[in-house]
């Protein structure tokens, strides 16, 4: 298997996990394909390189950090070269719009806080570290994010860095837990896969979490970069299936299995997206991403 094979099937199987890390192993996959090109010398450059990343950015097909990045390198035909400099250019706008969302974010946790996270996101630990930093006193209560417990990369993160003050729990014990009084919850704080014009993407749990929080006037928060903004109209298509086998690897004959990665959150008057631009509510989402963004628009057929 070669090494942009051994890329994709790694993306495939979450042994690469995280939108972020995902996007960066495609940004690597261009310069694999750059090395096969030199290589092999019988290809159209750009045609080369465009398939592979394309090839690569839509392996799992709730990855727009990715895929954007095909936009934002192949919106001209270009030498190979510019192409690689536009990858790293692209790089730079990841690592710049996580610092300003971290930014944005840590102004949200106050002392005494109480916050539910669910699943894993690198802005979203990222929010809790610096806030922690900063000497602030709050509490967490993290799901476990069955079948594949990304939670637990979570909580690990944090106790890392330094944080205790840290309770996990299974999944569906978060939304009872939301309606009783026990917590005071201040909010809800989650990543997210995609942002769309209607509403984001999510680990599967995302949206009965937000909406029993919107019951009770809880708000909700996802930090997510607008290089997350899908320019396609949503559909439930977009949404991934994941093998059977994550949930029973050996299940009894005939069983049928219902197994989506994630699931959509309409944007509702709770729910605000911290963004590289600051807070913003659902019907800003789309014009913002544009203005900051202007190859989303991109006619290229990825």
């Amino acid at each position: 298997m070669n090494t942009i094979s051994q890329l994709e099937q790694d993306i495939k199987t979450l042994k690469i996990q995280g939108a972020t890390n995902v996007a960066l192993k495609v940004l690597e996959g261009l310069n694999l394909a750059y090395e096969q090109l030199n290589k092999e010398k019988n290809h159209d450059p750009q045609v080369y390189l465009l398939e592979h990343s394309i090839r690569l950015a839509f392996t799992r097909p709730t990855e727009p950090l990715a895929q954007n990045a095909v936009r934002f390198i192949f919106q001209n035909k270009l030498t190979p070269q510019a192409y690689l400099h536009l990858a790293d250019e692209y790089k730079k706008m990841i690592s710049d719009s996580f610092n300003k969302i971290i930014n944005f974010g840590i102004d949200l946790i106050k002392n005494g806080g109480i916050y539910l996270t669910h699943c894993h996101s690198q802005s979203v630990t990222g929010i809790f570290r610096e806030a922690y930093k900063q000497s602030k006193k709050f509490k967490i209560f993290a799901t476990e994010t069955r079948p594949r417990f990304q939670g637990k990369k979570t909580v690990n993160e944090l106790l890392n860095a330094g944080l205790s003050d840290i309770t996990m729990m299974i999944d569906s014990s978060a939304l009872s837990l939301l309606l009783s009084d026990q917590q005071n919850f201040s909010a809800v704080i989650m990543g997210a896969d995609l942002l769309s014009e209607s509403g984001f993407v999510n680990k599967i749990g995302t949206a009965p979490i937000s909406f029993i929080a919107g019951q009770k006037n809880i708000p909700v928060y996802t930090a997510s970069s607008l290089l997350k903004y899908d320019p396609r109209p949503y559909s439930d298509e977009l949404i991934e299936k994941r093998d059977s086998s994550e949930i029973w690897p050996d299940p009894p004959d005939n069983l049928k299995f219902h197994t989506p990665a994630f699931d959509f959150t309409p944007y509702s008057d709770n729910i605000s997206v911290i963004t590289e631009a600051g807070i913003l509510k659902g019907n800003q989402i789309k014009s913002k991403a544009r203005e900051l963004y202007p190859f989303l628009s991109s006619n290229l057929k990825v």
